[in-house]
């Protein structure tokens, strides 16, 4: 019997909605191996980056700006808490509503590792160079606003 060997991917002949899955994969993974060196989620990470301007958000701020689902985000936001890595607080504004904050432990996990991402995300630039990466940004912004 023949064994199969696994040909490497190609991409021109790839379907947009398979390139774009592989595409996400291998971010989050490469995000996972960086944080992971802290005991964070990815997921974690999305948020912390966000919530560390120490602006405060409301949890669909939030979710908007993390890219994320709103029910998803509460999911992730109760195991942060939990974890001690975001603090909510009432909105003073209106009493109905919840404001989340970074927590001290939150902002030293992300001292610990902004440098790590950045790096990261300077050598993935590097390997597209400038002008793609523009390209790619501007593409993939697109495609995610078409389909909102």
């Amino acid at each position: 019997m023949a064994t199969r060997r696994k040909s490497e991917p190609q991409p021109a002949g790839q379907a947009l909605h398979s390139l774009l899955s592989q595409a996400s994969r291998q971010a989050t993974l490469d995000l996972r191996r960086l944080v992971g060196t802290e005991g964070l989620p990815a997921e974690f990470w999305r948020v912390l980056e966000v919530l560390a301007d120490e602006q405060g958000r409301s949890m669909s701020a939030l979710a908007e700006q993390a890219g994320m689902q709103l029910p998803a985000t509460c999911k992730l936001v109760d195991r942060m808490t939990e974890a001690a890595l975001v603090q909510r607080a009432v909105d003073p504004q209106d009493q109905r509503r919840v404001i989340l904050h970074i927590s001290d432990l939150g902002l030293q996990k992300v001292a610990a590792l902004r440098a790590d991402v950045r790096a990261h995300q300077d050598r993935l630039r590097d390997s597209f160079g400038p002008e793609r990466e523009a390209q790619l940004r501007e593409l993939l912004s697109a495609f995610i606003q078409a389909h909102r």
